[in-house]
């Protein structure tokens, strides 16, 4: 499957109540995909948070601070979940994209893009030590 088949697929498989495009061919992918959804743009702002972003062309050009900025106030202020598809090239490597909370979706070889995604209720799964199981037992302290 390529990349933009996959993108395609994700944007049906959830069907996000409203989306804010980062750049055109993303705009023009969420009206082709999902005509009947709310599409905002990211310049400017949206006065009301999105339930996705979608860049494909947003990180193209820009230095590995602008696009972490980007992504910073995208995740911030915009959507909860992303949907980045990135060149090979980008300024950011498969490890800034982990770092700032994204997995890889899918990789399109031939084409040579990434789609990487990432969902604020998902990005960080509970570690098992971390439930009342393991919490302390006041009856064993010794003082």
């Amino acid at each position: 499957m390529n990349w933009r088949d996959h993108l395609q697929q994700r944007l049906l498989d959830t069907r996000p109540a409203s989306v804010c495009t980062l750049d055109a061919a993303a705009h023009q992918l969420v009206g082709d995909v999902l005509p009947d959804t709310p599409v905002r743009t990211h310049d400017p702002l949206p006065d009301t948070p999105c339930a996705l972003a979608l860049g494909i062309d947003a990180l193209n050009g820009l230095n590995a601070r602008q696009a972490q900025h980007l992504i910073s106030q995208t995740r911030l202020y915009i959507a909860p979940r992303i949907l980045l598809a990135v060149r090979m090239d980008c300024a950011l490597d498969e490890d800034m994209f982990i770092a700032l909370g994204f997995a890889l979706a899918a990789t399109d070889t031939t084409a040579k893009v990434r789609i990487h995604e990432y969902d604020l209720d998902t990005y960080k799964t509970v570690p098992d030590w971390l439930n009342a199981r393991f919490w302390a037992n006041p009856e064993r302290w010794e003082p």
